[in-house]
């Protein structure tokens, strides 16, 4: 599958994400964002019924979903890749993921080329009890502790894009969080195990060119151990790939533009329950290397 990245390099992503980083915390310091999830957690343990930010909703369980494949859906309104993709606002969306049978969602929080942002986080984590990830390029903890203010209970960790992958794996499961862990290769997937990782994520689009193809979860299913979640990645397009990738022992996929892109609240929640009611019963044992 070929796609059109519009100019945009994936160099040129990280260097804004960087420059957008830093006005970040400028405005709100890490110490501020640690004191306040202290503050939240001292009110839940004072009051266990209240629900607050810092209440956590588990993802690894929640994509262990026994004989069937879990799909997260992503609200995804854009990309550099395809530009403009959906103008559905967040609540009707994440109402079709929920009905659909969804098991978990992602929301982007870049804005420049995604246009994700981190109100749509906080109004998700307050619109479904879905356990929600953050996708975004976290190359800071600073990342990490914001998407848990805003009440994720997953961010993407990628390799070579966070610097120091095991601190971040810790850092997340420190604050009762359990990342999705990317990778692009075999040496990543092993590193990325020998770290800690539990959720490995596999992308099927070259960041190089922004192209797709199914075929490299394909060919690195087998290095991920049964006992960790396996999601595939980008460039599904509906069930007819849902159940290629199945094939390969995958225990999740992970779908925006297939369902995002198709018109009207009606053609979504069709198309997203089309994938989700074809990998049902479709879960596997991985063949391992």
């Amino acid at each position: 599958m070929t796609t059109q990245n519009n100019g945009v390099q994936f160099e040129d992503i990280i260097k804004y994400r960087r420059q957008d980083l830093q006005r970040e915390m400028e405005l709100k310091p890490l110490n501020i964002l640690k004191d306040e999830i202290e503050s939240y957690r001292l009110s839940k343990n004072t009051n266990p019924d209240s629900n607050t930010q810092a209440d956590v909703k588990d993802l690894k369980q929640s994509l262990d979903q026994g004989n069937d494949v879990a799909v997260i859906c992503e609200f995804k309104p854009a990309s550099p890749s395809m530009g403009d993709i959906s103008n559905s606002n967040l609540e009707n969306a994440l109402e079709i993921f929920e009905k659909s049978g969804a098991s978990a969602v992602s929301i982007l929080t870049e804005n420049r080329h995604f246009k994700g942002s981190l109100d749509n986080l906080r109004s998700a984590y307050n619109l479904t009890k879905l356990p929600i990830i953050r996708k975004d390029f976290l190359i800071n903890e600073y990342q990490i502790y914001q998407a848990k203010i805003e009440g994720a209970s997953s961010v993407l960790l990628m390799n070579n894009i966070y610097p120091d992958l095991e601190e971040g794996i810790t850092i997340c499961r420190e604050l009762d969080m359990n990342p999705l862990v990317e990778c692009k290769n075999k040496e990543e997937i092993s590193h990325s195990l020998k770290v800690g990782a539990d959720i490995i994520g596999i992308n099927n689009r070259n960041f190089d060119d922004f192209n797709v193809n199914l075929k490299t979860t394909a060919k690195l299913a087998k290095y991920v151990p049964s006992e960790v979640i396996l999601v595939s990645e980008s460039g599904i397009k509906g069930p007819e790939d849902a159940n290629y990738l199945s094939s390969f022992g995958v225990d999740a996929l992970l779908i925006g533009t297939s369902i995002m892109g198709v018109k009207g609240y009606d053609g979504m929640l069709n198309a997203a329950t089309n994938i989700i009611s074809s990998v049902k019963g479709s879960r596997i044992v991985r063949n391992e290397d």
